[in-house]
């Protein structure tokens, strides 16, 4: 009878032979399609670029063609590419069927580009990775050519090359209704406002402000008299304008000095008002002397001296000089 551990131990060598015997067999395998497919007839791993054109223009389309050839059994990782290569544009991709070339296949991989800026520009080169479909630790990475592409204008010589157009403003494409509402009620607020403000405005015409108002009484009088005094007063008539002329400066003095109403007054009038306001009696009876003078060429139509005109004068500007109220604030200085 067999012992139970001999019988063991030749299960054990048994189980050993056939496992070295698949390790064996695994290399022998892999050795033979390395060197079959790197050292016999098949056609090696063969990546070609090419372009239908060097010579573009702006927005042309560009047929880039990458040709593989391969021996059977290889498989290929292709980069991502997703809207840009680089500065162009991917218009279209499409990968064609493989097809029986010698020993091996040969496909295309065909890459329709767009550019839209001048100059001598590369396509970037693109990285492809082949491996076997039975050896998975052997890699081959390739990458393809980079040609240059010629882009010329449309444009004329000589012409300035188009700007390029904005992009567009984003806007919202839904408007809430509450929105359009209070919108259109402030728009109709202020129409309403306006159409009520030029109406009012007809009614209640603006009133012209007169700045000469805010000078002192008695500087608009001796401006006045100033100008008085270079006129001329050689004829009758001439004498008579002049000495109307003094009362009216003289009356307009004391209406705004004194707020009375000098200019519908007669002499007496003017006189009595006297009594009312803070005058010296003295100033009072030469403004009646004269008032009087000033009358006797007005109403008597007396026609006086040509030596007596500066005397009158001197009298009107004596009368203002002496009642006139310096401001408190010279307003020239604000």
């Amino acid at each position: 009878m067999i012992p139970d551990n001999h019988f063991k131990y030749q299960i054990s060598n048994i189980k050993y032979q056939i496992f070295t015997f698949k390790v064996k067999y695994s290399i022998f395998i892999s050795f033979l399609f390395f060197t079959n497919w790197c050292l016999a007839d098949d056609i090696p791993v063969t990546i070609k670029t090419e372009v239908d054109t060097t010579i573009a223009t702006i927005g042309d389309r560009i047929q880039l063609t990458i040709n593989l050839l391969y021996p059977e059994g290889t498989v290929f990782e292709f980069p991502q590419i997703k809207k840009r290569l680089g500065e162009f544009e991917v218009v279209d991709e499409s990968l064609s069927k493989p097809e029986r070339y010698k020993n091996g296949y040969e496909q295309n991989w065909d890459l329709v580009i767009a550019i839209f800026d001048t100059g001598r520009i590369a396509i970037p080169s693109l990285e492809i990775k082949a491996r076997s479909a039975y050896d998975s630790t052997t890699v081959l990475s390739f990458k393809t050519d980079s040609p240059i592409i010629n882009v010329i204008s449309v444009l004329p010589p000589n012409t300035v090359e188009p700007k390029d157009i904005k992009p567009p403003f984003p806007l919202r494409t839904v408007i809430p209704w509450d929105i359009i509402v209070f919108v259109l009620l402030i728009i109709s607020i202020v129409v309403v406002g306006i159409l009520y403000y030029r109406r009012w405005e007809k009614i209640h015409p603006q009133i012209a402000f007169d700045e000469s108002f805010l000078e002192p009484p008695h500087v608009i009088a001796f401006d006045k008299l100033s100008r008085l005094k270079e006129e001329s007063s050689s004829t009758t008539d001439e004498q008579r304008r002049y000495y109307f002329s003094l009362s009216e400066i003289l009356r307009e003095y004391l209406e705004r000095r004194y707020f009375i109403r000098a200019l519908e007054m007669s002499t007496f009038e003017i006189v009595e008002a006297f009594r009312g306001v803070n005058i010296n009696g003295g100033i009072a009876e030469k403004f009646e002397q004269v008032f009087g003078e000033l009358d006797l060429v007005k109403f008597a139509k007396l026609t006086p001296a040509i030596s007596e005109i500066p005397i009158v004068w001197e009298k009107v500007y004596s009368c203002i000089d002496k009642t006139k109220r310096e401001p408190l604030v010279d307003r020239r200085l604000m």
